[in-house]
């Protein structure tokens, strides 16, 4: 199904996107105003592979803040769909392929831990730093998600201007729940990357030329999905976009 818009009261307002058969789960996500093209063709591209998403519309709040809300926007989408799987999705990722594995593991939360090797100054030792990934993260319906997402909401107002770094603190604080470590393939690396078989990428539209990236990442989803032939629903959200 093509994503649906749901209007919000009042000339001009912000609509999220909304689309697919909810069952057990579905994707969420959110998007300020300069980033809708992205988030329609991430909708289309959803739509395309028959998943169903809800994808908030949001205003800006300054420069860079905005991935601030990611916990905000998992404790509205747990009181929105009470009793599903939640997979929290960046914008600008791109899904290739059935995603429903994400959702089969026991425990509260599944997400990505990443080690880095980093050299110290003045010497040759070396040490290890643990990083976490907020592209990709699934939320089961328990206690517990809404325990760490409750925690992390608090700890990101902490954080310097990085809701990673909060999401890291939170899984350091709350060592009581139960955590699995999100597969690589659906973990949104970055394409190009040597990940094999990967279901979820991600085509950053950060960085210094926002508008140069971001212009990239619509590119290459068009590339990859409206550009074959495969779905004629895909096609009309993409000119609908």
């Amino acid at each position: 199904m093509p994503y649906v818009p749901l209007g919000v009261s009042g000339a001009g307002a912000a609509m999220d996107l909304k689309g697919g058969a909810i069952g057990n789960w579905l994707v969420i996500g959110w998007f300020t105003p300069d980033y809708r093209p992205l988030a329609e063709r991430f909708a289309a591209n959803l739509a395309q592979l028959n998943v169903a998403f809800h994808l908030w519309a949001k205003p800006k709040i300054g420069e860079g803040w905005s991935s601030l809300r990611k916990p905000s926007i998992v404790l509205e989408a747990m009181d929105a769909y009470p009793g599903k799987t939640l997979i929290l999705m960046d914008t600008d990722c791109i899904v290739n392929g059935d995603i429903s594995p994400v959702t089969a593991f026991a425990g509260d939360i599944s997400l990505t831990l990443k080690a880095r090797r980093v050299r110290l100054l003045r010497g040759f030792h070396k040490r290890h730093t643990i990083k976490t990934s907020s592209r990709v993260v699934v939320f089961q319906p328990t206690e517990g998600a809404k325990a760490f997402a409750l925690e992390w909401q608090r700890l990101v107002k902490l954080a310097p201007n990085d809701d990673e770094i909060g999401m890291l603190d939170a899984f350091l604080h709350r060592p009581d729940l139960s955590y699995s470590h999100l597969d690589p393939r659906f973990a949104g690396d970055e394409v190009g990357n040597t990940v094999p078989d990967a279901v979820i990428c991600h085509y950053g539209a950060h960085g210094r030329n926002k508008s140069s990236r971001l212009g990239n990442a619509l590119k290459e989803i068009e590339r990859r999905y409206f550009r074959t032939g495969r779905s004629q629903i895909a096609k009309r959200a993409w000119r609908k976009a």
